[in-house]
């Protein structure tokens, strides 16, 4: 299929086991996709972290985006992020953007809302940005 970028992979790491702190060894499996037509990209993506630690240090991430170029000097786009711990809470986080090209130069700005930073629901975890940027190129 014309657009379509299909992706996959695992990851394996020895660790050095101790029955204080290590249990085992660490994965990673992510699998993913991306979908590009016309203006618009879409894009999903699953993995899930275990760190190999005999606390609760596991989690499965979970993200997608959408992005359309109005034209081939603005782009707006906007992201989701879920990450579920193992016995624990789920952090999460939304993002909007928009970037806006003249020559060398690019402006953007990304409007972002997390909930439940660090797995915590107490309200101090909550937090909400505003990032504008500029690059240049030379």
């Amino acid at each position: 299929i014309e657009g379509l970028t299909v992706y996959g992979g695992l990851s394996s790491v020895e660790q050095y086991q101790n029955a204080s702190s290590i249990s085992g060894d660490a994965e990673e499996r992510v699998i993913g996709f991306k979908y590009a037509a016309g203006g618009f990209t879409i894009g999903w993506q699953n993995s899930e972290d275990e760190q190999g630690t005999t606390a609760n240090n596991t989690y499965d991430n979970t993200s997608y985006s959408v992005t359309f170029n109005v034209n081939d000097d603005l782009s707006i786009g906007y992201s989701h992020v879920e990450s579920d711990k193992e016995g624990g809470n789920t952090a999460e986080a939304d993002s909007l953007q928009a970037s806006y090209s003249m020559g060398g130069a690019t402006i953007s700005i990304a409007d972002v809302d997390v909930e439940n930073q660090k797995y915590s629901t107490a309200a101090a975890n909550d937090l909400e940005a505003t990032i504008i940027s500029l690059g240049l190129a030379f």
